[in-house]
């Protein structure tokens, strides 16, 4: 019977563990659009209300804030989603709307700090519309670059 049961087990750990494999199949490229890049969140939001005038482009927060205690761009403490209420939770589908992202999420690169937010202007899979957004952005921000990211799209529970 032992041998039933650690066999059914080792089956069972095994579903598990391929379940929860991660393939380069959830993951998709983008090409996104920074105007600029700060550690002070005041700061780079000031900035975001002024390019969403000068651009005419809306912002989406996604429903995140910034909570100060935590210092930290995050969905409310009573978000309907338990595990990433009063956490980030990352842009992952294309957008031309502008938010505050943390920019380790979206690069592989050191970076000076995982605190570094980006005023993201797009998020797209078109090569040509990322670089006439950056063209448009240049124009107000003398920062601003496009990146390749590859996203994570598989369950993020």
């Amino acid at each position: 019977m032992k041998k039933v049961v650690t066999i059914f087990s080792i089956f069972i750990f095994g579903i598990n563990i391929n379940a929860q494999e991660i393939s380069e199949e959830q993951y998709m490229s983008y090409f996104i659009v920074v105007s600029d890049t700060s550690r002070n969140y005041v700061e780079i939001r000031q900035k975001m209300f002024t390019l969403s005038k000068r651009l005419k482009t809306e912002i989406d927060t996604m429903g995140r804030e910034f909570n100060k205690a935590k210092n930290l761009i995050c969905l409310p403490e009573n978000h309907g989603d338990e595990i990433y209420a009063g956490n980030y939770y990352p842009r992952r589908y294309p957008s031309e709307t502008l938010s505050l992202e943390y920019l380790s999420y979206y690069t592989n690169k050191n970076i000076p700090s995982k605190k570094t937010i980006a005023l993201v202007a797009i998020v797209t899979r078109n090569k040509a519309k990322a670089m006439k957004k950056l063209k448009e952005v240049k124009k107000y921000s003398d920062k601003a670059f496009i990146m390749d990211a590859s996203v994570y799209m598989g369950c993020m529970h």
